[in-house]
Parts: structure tokens; sequence; C-alpha cells
């Protein structure tokens, strides 16, 4: 009698990573200057673990980061650890190939940030991906940075999008069943 036990392996999600790559144009906070590249980096988890035909959302950013003059400058954020966003119009998308077809058109945080990390010796207060303002500010508007093409963040085509950490890990018992199949395996083949 042959026995067979069959289970599936459970997917988990997947952090998506997306980046928008510019060049600081004006800054008046500390240690950024024009001409600096200036990296704006969202992680985002939608329960998803794969690139292909995908919506996030503003409720599915996990952090968001702002790197100035390659570290002069970092600031992280998490919008949903805090109060959410001010403003939310639009999502990260992406099609059947992965590509990002889509990016907010209107995502800021203006209001009570709640920022998990910063080598600023100002205190961040809002940033914004809207095409039309200034980036960054720390200081209540004091202090901002302003970005060459700041049209540019709200095209699709400027990003980048990729998978960081997909994990896929047996349950217990998964595992336990995989093992007694080979087991019966083994013992079958020594009866005969």
């Amino acid at each position: 009698m042959t026995c067979a036990v069959f289970s599936a392996i459970p997917a988990h999600a997947a952090i998506f990573t997306a980046t928008y790559t510019g060049t600081v144009s004006f800054a008046t906070v500390d240690n950024v200057t024009a001409g600096n590249t200036a990296l704006i980096t969202y992680q985002l988890d939608n329960g998803g673990t794969s690139l292909l035909n995908q919506t996030w959302t503003a409720s599915n950013i996990v952090s968001v980061t702002f790197n100035f003059g390659n570290g002069a400058h970092v600031t992280t954020f998490n919008p949903n650890g805090g109060n959410g966003l001010t403003n939310s119009i639009g999502s990260f998308v992406t099609n059947a190939l992965g590509q990002l077809t889509a990016v907010p058109s209107a995502w800021t945080d203006n209001s009570n940030v709640n920022v998990v990390s910063t080598n600023s010796t100002q205190t961040p207060t809002q940033w914004y991906l809207d095409g039309g303002n200034s980036v960054y500010y720390t200081n209540n508007f004091s202090n901002a940075v302003n970005l060459t093409n700041v049209s540019g963040n709200i095209v699709a085509a400027n990003w980048t999008i990729q998978g960081t950490q997909t994990q896929t890990t047996p349950e217990p018992g998964t595992l336990l069943g995989l093992l007694a199949v080979g087991s019966l395996g083994v013992l079958a083949r020594k009866r005969q």
C-alpha cells in the first residue's frame, strides 16, 4: 500500500523597492548641496509575491527613504506607523511583464510624520511625491530640497522596481509530512 501526502508550501509576501533617482537643484537642509544625487526609495508590501500585475497603494508603504549626497543626509519615514499620508492619489502599478506602468501622482506626508531614522541635525517634518513641490523639508518649511526634474517623479519610466525579499518556508507540519513520505519510500524498498 502506497500512501502519499501532499501539502502546498505557503508563499510569503515579498517586499518590493521602488526607486527614483534625481539631482538636487537647491537645498537648505544640512549636508546637501546643489548637484548632489537624490534617491527616493519606497519599500512596499501588498501581500503579493511577484512583480506581475500588481498594485501598491499608500497603505502598502513599509518605508520611504530620502538619501541625498550618497548618504550625506538620509531620512527614513514610516507613514503607516504614524498617521498615514496626508494626501494619497494614485498607486504604483505593474503590468503582466512586471514593468511599472503607473506611479502615484500625489503622495505626501506633512503632518506629524513618523521618522524611523535620520542622520540630519535638523528635524525632518514633511515629504512630497507630486511632481510640483520641493520633495523634502526639515524644520517646518524652513529648510527644503528641490530637484532639477521634480516633475519626473510622477512618471513611471523614471522609476525602477524590484523585489528585495521573497521567502518561502514550509510549515512545520508540511516538512514532517514530506519527511514521512520519504520514509515510506525507503520502507517500501526494504520490503521488496
